[in-house]
């Protein structure tokens, strides 16, 4: 009998070690529920179109947001009163500025304006954060064939649909073949291929194609075509908004933050040009 107490005994504990292994398994899993709920943001929500295809300028890279617009992104946003996790990056590509704005993909874009100043009605743009330069984009041994814009004349050239690019160039070089395509990064894919002899941009987002590609493969002509804008954009009539992100643009201006995005653009891309525009009144 006392045999059989012992083996009760026995298996008693044993249920009682399982009965606690499972109530400490459901009380670790509640403390991660509640730890990914604490994760969540608090409060309302902005989403903010960006480029994340541009190294050095908008880039998205193993669920890592970097590049100048992605800073100027985070610090507007901040200054409106959006903490870190609060700000969502949505990807925008030129020809989707408009729509992304009034389906309400995005609040706010921080991009290039067109090139050829064909900004959209609906669509109202800051003072300018940075001044680029449109250029050409080539196989480096293709450089010296290609070394002004009459030389564009009867070649390819790809341009991002909606950037603006193809009007300008068609004004320096009557001849010159536009062919445009959803992304830069398709451009560079076609130009590699052989299929556009240069891809046309702002030099900003040339030189980080160029840097992410590697070896020298490819490099910039080095004429500027005319001058790119870039901007905070938002719906037209949203003047409130607008006046609170220039002045936000204004304090960048002042503190030297916009200074440091362009020195560390430069840095990560090699980047040579841009400059960070005057406060305007």
């Amino acid at each position: 009998m006392a045999c059989g107490r012992r083996r009760l005994q026995w298996h008693f504990r044993r249920m009682l070690c399982a009965a606690l292994a499972v109530m400490l398994s459901a009380a670790a899993a509640g403390c991660g529920a509640a730890a990914g709920a604490a994760g969540e943001p608090d409060g309302p929500t902005i989403s903010i179109g960006v480029a994340l295809d541009e190294p050095g300028v908008g880039w998205l890279h193993d669920g890592e947001y970097s590049g100048f617009d992605v800073t100027v992104a985070r610090y507007v946003a901040q200054a409106l009163g959006y903490a870190r996790k609060q700000v969502n990056f949505t990807q925008i590509r030129p020809v989707d500025a408009s729509a992304a704005l009034h389906s309400g993909e995005a609040q706010m874009l921080v991009t290039s304006m067109p090139m050829d100043g064909t900004q959209p009605k609906d669509v109202q743009g800051s003072r300018p954060y940075l001044l680029t330069q449109q250029d050409l984009l080539v196989r480096t041994g293709d450089r010296p064939a290609i070394a002004a814009p009459a030389d564009l004349n009867g070649k390819i050239v790809c341009s991002a649909r909606g950037s603006g690019a193809g009007a300008r160039l068609r004004e320096k070089a009557p001849g010159v073949i536009i062919r445009e395509r959803e992304s830069y990064q398709q451009c560079v894919t076609a130009l590699l291929v052989g299929e556009a002899d240069a891809v046309s941009a702002d030099d900003a987002v040339l030189s980080g194609l160029a840097f992410s590609t590697g070896k020298g493969y490819l490099t910039l002509v080095g004429q500027p075509l005319g001058t790119v804008l870039r901007s905070v954009q938002v719906k037209a009539g949203e003047d409130e908004l607008m006046s609170k992100i220039n002045a936000v643009l204004d304090t960048m201006r002042k503190d030297g933050s916009l200074a440091r995005a362009l020195d560390a653009m430069r840095d990560a891309t090699g980047y040579r040009g841009g400059s960070v525009p005057e406060i305007q009144r």
